[in-house]
């Protein structure tokens, strides 16, 4: 009888009092979450953005039964509490280049005021007023886009580059490599041949407007000494 006893807890009236102003503060918090959502909504509307165009706004409303923890120490106790709960938002639906690829993705808005905050799409990490965040979607758009045409652009030119080393020197291996500007680097193409000579080219922003960045004559440049001045001394003059 008594381990059945032990299966309902009974509060007393100052816990029964803290589980329900639980209760009572998780319910609101749905309802504001609610209100702030149809708010942000509104907001994004106005100013031009059109609902499963450029933004979405999915959210449910649960009931969760779990037990939770209350009070501090020796007052602390534990109790089986349902309320509500909400998941979800209002997000933007954007382009994303990532890793050679141009995908749609979306990410959550927050509200601030009368201003709304994504920073993932912005320059900022701020809020803004949602006219100039509709602005600033339109640019991270731009800008993904134009990430994306670029390195198709450059591997198209990688590719027939390699391609036409491959074919003119069928002995040789023709691959890409790596070439350092100060911070900054870049996609080269190396032709080795099997003497230990090889050439390596800068590519241009066309097909065919590649030139040599840098070279490695097997022969010549293992010349030291007396021996790099004979062949000097032997050469021609043209």
């Amino acid at each position: 009888m008594l381990e059945q006893l032990e299966l309902f807890q009974v509060l007393n009236q100052e816990q029964q009092i803290e589980v329900d102003s639980f209760v009572e503060r998780q319910n609101k918090h749905v309802v504001d979450r609610i209100e702030s959502i149809e708010k942000m909504v509104d907001m994004l509307k106005e100013a031009g953005f059109k609902q499963g165009e450029n933004f979405s706004c999915t959210y449910a409303v649960d009931k969760e039964t779990s037990e939770r923890s209350f009070g501090w120490g020796d007052n602390r106790f534990t109790a089986e509490v349902t309320f509500n709960t909400i998941s979800g938002g209002v997000y933007l639906k954007h382009k994303r280049f990532y890793n050679g690829k141009l995908t749609a993705d979306t990410s959550n808005v927050s509200k601030a005021g009368d201003k709304l905050e994504c920073s993932r799409i912005t320059p900022q990490y701020r809020a803004y007023k949602p006219s100039t965040l509709l602005v600033k979607l339109n640019e991270y758009n731009e800008d993904q886009q134009w990430r994306y045409d670029s390195y198709v652009k450059k591997t198209n030119i990688v590719e027939y580059t390699l391609d036409k080393y491959s074919k003119l020197y069928p002995n040789a291996k023709v691959q890409t490599g790596t070439g350092y500007a100060g911070n900054r680097s870049f996609t080269t193409v190396l032709v080795s041949f099997e003497s230990g000579s090889w050439v390596e080219f800068k590519l241009g922003f066309r097909q065919d407007e590649e030139y040599m960045f840098k070279k490695f004559d097997a022969t010549v440049d293992a010349l030291k000494g007396m021996d790099l001045l004979n062949h000097f001394n032997e050469q021609k003059l043209k």
